[in-house]
């Protein structure tokens, strides 16, 4: 076992069983990050939360999560419908629980570690490539448990070259109870896609499409994700979704960037509508870029080839590349 300790962070050797096999990912050995050593369920397997819902479980181990292989990405129409109303609870909004720091920037290079445990104990996992202090690019795979065809996005990133002057940091999916089940939501039966920190409202109750939680960031797999942006501070943050097949325009320099990936993927600039966008993934990340950095959502359709696969992963390279 090889340890590392960086700001209070333990690294220990993370298990390959709970998740797709990282040597399908890297070259190098997984490795485990433990934001605080309150629960311990083996010398393989360690859960590193701070909070954990009162409504969830651990199981050991957590069933694999398979990577794509094959040359067809395919994943069934998931887009909900519209919202009808949104259910508002009365009262001041609850502030979101204290999300322990971590040390990124400390990570080493083409290693699989885990930033935290889902609420049925899968992991979370980041993997960073690339030129330390070049432009940094957060990827997201899957966020809804249903729409996770941007896993194999992931994958090539992970294994393919990776230009001068870009930073990778990516994460497979922070939804493991979802595609277990495929299901949108997380265990909790929260939409994590409404649970992020800025702009969080009360929304849905318990078994709505975009049930928000009980209050901001309440669940593990989001404060996960939001204490590595917090650390890493990314020039550009990206979120697959399915399956609307579009981006969504905008202007200036994240206008720039949108038409870029657009171009290079085949997408088309449209607007996204159909749901009430409040604690969104996509909103929370603008406050963690830098200054000039901006985060956007990609709306794949519902299946990937090989050549759409190859496409994106292009396409994130040459944004970091020509904007940053």
């Amino acid at each position: 076992m090889v340890a590392v300790a960086a700001a209070g962070v333990l690294l220990a050797a993370c298990s390959s069983g709970s998740h797709a096999s990282p040597t399908t990912i890297v070259p190098a050995a997984t490795t485990t990050v433990e934001l605080a050593a309150t629960t311990t369920v083996s010398t393989s397997t360690t859960i590193a939360t701070t909070t954990t819902s009162s409504t969830s479980t651990t199981t050991s181990p957590p069933p694999a999560i398979s990577s794509t292989s094959t040359s067809t990405v395919t994943s069934p129409p998931t887009t909900s419908p519209p919202t009808t109303a949104a259910s508002t609870v009365a009262g001041a909004i609850p502030p979101p629980p204290e999300i322990t720091p971590i040390d990124a920037l400390s990570f080493p290079v083409d290693t699989e570690i885990e930033i935290g445990r889902s609420v049925e104990g899968r992991p979370i996992t980041v993997i960073r490539r690339g030129d330390p202090g070049g432009a940094r690019v957060l990827v997201v795979g899957a966020i809804h448990g249903n729409e996770d065809a941007g896993v194999a996005i992931i994958d090539r990133l992970a294994s393919g070259p990776v230009p001068l002057g870009v930073e990778l940091w990516l994460v497979r999916s922070i939804n493991p109870d979802g595609q277990a089940r495929h299901d949108r939501q997380n265990a909790n039966l929260v939409d994590l896609n409404r649970n992020f920190p800025n702009k969080w409202g009360y929304l849905g109750t318990e078994g709505d499409w975009q049930y928000a939680g009980t209050r901001p960031a309440s669940e593990p797999e989001t404060r996960a994700i939001v204490a590595l942006g917090d650390s890493v501070r990314p020039d550009l943050i990206l979120w697959y979704h399915q399956d609307l097949f579009r981006i969504s325009p905008s202007s200036g320099r994240d206008g720039d960037a949108r038409a870029r990936y657009a171009e290079i993927t085949g997408l088309p600039l449209i607007g996204i509508t159909g749901g009430t966008y409040t604690g969104t993934a996509s909103q929370w990340s603008r406050t963690v870029t830098t200054d000039v950095g901006i985060g956007f959502t990609v709306e794949l359709g519902p299946t990937l080839t090989e050549t759409d696969i190859t496409n994106h992963a292009a396409a994130v390279l040459a944004v970091a590349q020509e904007l940053f």
